[in-house]
């Protein structure tokens, strides 16, 4: 089977008209043919996608498969396109399979597809014949992917422009919330763009032709819809737009006939507020206000959640959500007089919270904290007071919760480092280093106990873990490096050295990293991003942004450029992965501007 393929498949209900149990074919060693076989022979996997597409639901469930799955691959070409599935991260494959409802209509809109014919719904399900099904919305964003993939240059065509007047005296003023920014729905569907420093904000819809306009905003007791947004998400769990003002009110937006209402309104004021990353929790906080965590309810209305084990009136400066959104981390901040202190805080089965002290000793501050995005685990640097920061005396842990409800730590660096979680969690790495010219990776084992320096501190490392720190894997630059950063399964990274040079690290089928493509063409001065599937990065400058695309698993090349002036930042459609935002800086006269654009990436050697 394909490694992180899907396993549980979406329940179905059985027509009146159908048997409720269905007697399934057992596994036979005859190679059959692909194309002659029944769809209940099919491998359950395989009919996850399926069953995400097609609106069939005379099936409850598959619990036995015919033939070995790359048997099958090599079978028939119709299905060879799961070999390329199988080299997109995970992170895709769930988010593609949330929309995939949506996907299957527009995906006659986009630029590289070509629509498969619909299936005759005459035939019973049961009896179909794989040749007569068509290819369901997974595997024609395969294709689509691997169009682009062997596209040797891209054409980007301007889609929609949006402009919002910029606020200069509240640009000036120094504020953690962002000037100006966008927020994407997990749908790609709608996208808000907004700011601290705009006056007003704009939200965006994409229609089943893939076609981006403006949608009205109705406000409780605002009519004119100059809100200045500090921060926003859309909600997960269901069609919200949660937007946080800064008057200190927490707005809750739902969509109507293209329009979006204002259904609630939470005041408060002289309180930070954190979004969970689903929009399902919310965390209010403040120095005259105690921590609160509330939940959305099902009336659009936040409900206050009960919280044990907190001292009252804790200082918090940072707040963290785990991947899983069931632990909380509250960081406390730092000074000579009070050290730093972290709590955990978990949810149970009831919908409380309770809280669990992290303990360090009283010589020793936080350098940094944050989360794996893919397992609740807990990355801690810690350093003792009045040492210098980086490679100083301290450690470097992992927290990870016991089954006792514990959090327990494992020690994996006998200093403080600055160390990072990659994106699929297979690698801890940092790109700093003495030299500054190399980005150092190492390797996660499976077992956090094969990592832990628990029982030993310098200078007393034992052999293994003297070797275990020896494993790292030195992936080294002429010049020294500014940003390293992974694409989404692990499998290459990006790296920018001074002054204008990037270079993209890949792995061999053993395993090895080598550099595959290095490029002055497209310096960024801007983080770079990597696209979704991992197939394209973003690197922008005030002058233009570079698209990069994989050629093949050994090759990446500037595939595209967007050239204009007063670029600020770029980024891709999280799901869309033809399109591209743009902001950039515009004078008009005396107002500056800050614009919107949206852009379609098109093989450059096809017409509009």
């Amino acid at each position: 089977m394909v490694p992180g393929w899907p396993v549980n498949q979406p329940a179905r209900s059985t027509p009146s008209n159908s048997p409720s149990t269905i007697a399934l074919p057992k596994s036979s060693p005859q190679k059959q043919p692909l194309w002659q076989r029944r769809i209940t022979e099919l491998p359950p996997e395989l009919l996850v996608l399926i069953f995400d597409y097609l609106e069939f639901d005379d099936i409850r469930r598959v619990n036995e498969t015919c033939l070995a799955f790359r048997e099958v691959v090599k079978e028939y070409n119709y299905i060879q396109e799961l070999s390329f599935f199988a080299r997109l991260p995970r992170c895709f494959r769930e988010q593609y399979q949330q929309t995939a409802p949506w996907q299957k209509k527009s995906l006659r809109s986009h630029p590289f597809t070509t629509s498969a014919p619909l299936n005759d719904k005459v035939i019973p399900f049961r009896d179909r014949i794989i040749k007569n099904l068509p290819q369901m919305a997974a595997l024609l964003c395969l294709g689509t992917l691997g169009k682009m993939e062997r596209c040797p240059a891209y054409r980007p065509v301007e889609r929609y422009k949006v402009t919002l007047p910029l606020s200069e005296a509240r640009y000036r003023e120094f504020h953690p919330d962002p000037a100006y920014d966008i927020c994407f729905s997990p749908s790609g569907r709608h996208l808000l763009f907004y700011g601290r420093c705009l006056n007003g904000c704009r939200i965006l819809a994409k229609d089943d032709q893939g076609q981006w306009a403006e949608e009205h905003q109705n406000w409780f007791d605002n009519s004119d819809s100059r809100v200045i947004i500090t921060g926003a998400s859309f909600s997960a769990c269901g069609n919200r737009l949660l937007i946080r003002s800064a008057e200190g009110c927490v707005n809750t937006l739902r969509p109507t006939n293209r329009c979006w209402n204002d259904f609630h309104k939470e005041t408060l004021p002289d309180q930070t507020v954190k979004f969970s990353p689903s929009g399902k929790y919310m965390v209010t906080y403040g120095s005259y206000h105690p921590v609160s965590i509330w939940l959305m309810g099902g009336n659009n209305k936040w409900l206050e959640m009960e919280v044990l084990d907190l001292s009252p009136g804790v200082l918090v400066n940072e707040v963290l959500f785990s991947p899983s959104e069931q632990y909380v981390l509250l960081r406390r901040p730092d000074s000579q007089v009070r050290r730093g202190k972290m709590t955990m805080l978990s949810l149970d089965y009831t919908g409380v919270w309770s809280g669990q002290p992290l303990n360090f000793l009283k010589k020793e501050l936080i350098s940094y904290a944050r989360f794996s995005q893919v397992a609740d685990q807990l990355l801690v640097g810690v350093r003792e007071y009045r040492t210098k920061r980086g490679r100083g005396r301290g450690r470097v842990s992992i927290y990870s919760p016991e089954p006792s409800g514990k959090w327990e730590e494992t020690v994996i660096y006998p200093y403080c480092y600055p160390l990072g979680f990659s994106p699929a969690g297979k690698y801890v790495y940092s790109s700093f280093s003495i030299s500054g010219r190399d980005v150092q990776l190492w390797r996660r084992p499976e077992k956090l106990s094969d990592w832990s320096l628990n029982h030993c501190r310098l200078p007393q490392l034992d052999d293994a873990s003297r070797a275990r720190l020896d494993s790292v894997i030195l992936l080294k630059h002429d010049s020294r490096v500014d940003t390293a950063l992974f694409n989404p399964s692990d499998s290459h990274l990006l790296v920018c050295c001074r002054p204008d040079t990037v270079h993209i690290w890949g792995k061999n089928q053993a395993g090895e990293w080598s550099i595959q493509t290095t490029t002055r063409e497209c310096a960024p001065t801007t983080t770079p991003c990597f696209s979704l599937s991992g197939l394209h990065a973003l690197t922008c400058n005030p002058h233009m942004v570079g698209i990069l695309g994989r050629n093949n698993q050994q090759h990446w090349s500037l595939k595209g450029v967007i050239k204009q002036d007063g670029i600020l930042k770029a980024y891709f459609n999280p799901i869309s992965e033809h399109e591209v935002v743009v902001l950039s800086r515009t004078t008009d006269g005396d107002i500056t501007n800050i614009t919107l654009q949206v852009w379609e990436i098109r093989d450059a050697g096809t017409p509009d």
